[in-house]
């Protein structure tokens, strides 16, 4: 949404409503799912959702999502570094270190939340590639939602409409990905999209103030 025509005190205060509902909705789904992960409750939908997800397994799929969970991993690495080298180089370092907190953040936050709840990973068909580590929550899923979410976000407030929502599509389609591979429950991923909007909304409003079109703060 648009509201770039209303007066400044106006648009700011639609923003930090809009982002103050967002965070309370992530922040309620998270606790819901995480608080039945640790008391080890499990979901009935779980093993449901993945079966028919696999249902729909073909080899041109497998690979597809092979390819798309990658890029929630260490393919990663190349919009961070590039996005964070190209800002450099157009002297808006505030930008930089915002790709680079976010992502190193929410990759700290989730390795710490792996080994609190120790979830085993799912057994529900073989998986389609190997995941050794835990499974709550998905660090893929959340590195997406740090770094191609805050893309989104950067993509939009520059007023390219079009980049910005196909880049925004790309964190739901790896977190689609990693419960088709079978590395992951639909619980850990949901999850996980809540924690990463939390991280995500947290590091936009605490580390940039407000971030004008050329990216320097105001």
């Amino acid at each position: 949404m648009d509201i770039s025509f209303l007066p400044d005190s106006r648009r700011t205060w639609i923003t930090w409503l809009l982002a103050l509902g967002i965070l309370l909705t992530a922040v309620t789904l998270f606790l819901e799912l995480a608080e039945d992960v640790w008391l080890n409750e499990g979901f009935t939908w779980d093993p449901a959702l993945m079966l028919a997800i696999h249902h729909f397994s073909r080899p041109w799929l497998d690979q597809l999502f092979w390819l798309v969970t990658e890029t929630g991993g260490a393919l990663i690495m190349l919009p961070v570094v590039g996005t964070a080298v190209w800002f450099w180089w157009q002297n808006q370092q505030k930008v930089t270190w915002l790709i680079l907190a976010s992502f190193g953040g929410t990759f700290a936050l989730n390795s710490l939340l792996k080994l609190l709840f120790a979830r085993p990973r799912p057994n529900v068909f073989p998986p389609l590639m190997v995941a050794t580590s835990y499974s709550f929550p998905s660090g893929h899923t959340m590195s997406a939602v740090a770094v191609y979410g805050l893309l989104s976000f950067l993509l939009w407030q520059r007023r390219r409409y079009g980049w910005s929502i196909l880049v925004g599509l790309w964190v739901p389609l790896v977190a689609l990905s990693r419960v088709y591979l079978g590395v992951h429950y639909p619980s850990d991923v949901l999850a996980s999209l809540a924690l990463g909007t939390i991280w995500l909304v947290i590091v936009w409003f605490t580390k940039t103030g407000r971030v004008d079109q050329s990216g320097r703060s105001q």
